[in-house]
C-alpha cells in the first residue's frame, strides 16, 4: 500500500479516536441530564428538541454533507445515549 494512502488512514485513525471520545463525553452529559429529569419529573424523551437539534446541525453543515447523512449520523448517536446505562 502506497505511503500516501498509509498517512491519509492514520489521519483517519486519529480522528476516528477523537470522535470517539468526543460521543463518549457527549454520553455521559446525557446521562446527567437524564439524572435531573428522573429528579424533576420531567419527560425523559422530547422529540422537539431532538428534531431541532437536527436541524440546528443540518443548518451548521452547510450542504457540505446531505441532509440524510447528518440525520442518520445523529439519530444514531441520540439512539446510543438512550440505550446507555448509567454506570456513574
Amino acid at each position: 500500500m502506497g505511503t500516501r494512502i498509509s498517512e491519509h488512514r492514520k489521519k483517519i485513525d486519529e480522528l476516528d479516536a477523537k470522535i470517539l471520545e468526543l460521543i463518549q463525553k457527549r454520553i455521559d452529559e446525557t446521562i446527567s441530564i437524564r439524572r435531573l429529569k428522573i429528579e424533576e419529573g420531567i419527560p425523559l424523551f422530547t422529540p422537539e428538541r431532538e428534531q431541532e437539534l437536527i436541524q440546528r446541525l443540518i443548518e451548521k453543515s452547510n450542504n457540505n454533507l446531505a441532509t440524510e447523512v447528518v440525520e442518520d449520523i445523529w439519530k444514531t448517536i441520540i439512539k446510543g445515549g438512550k440505550r446507555t446505562k448509567d454506570n456513574h
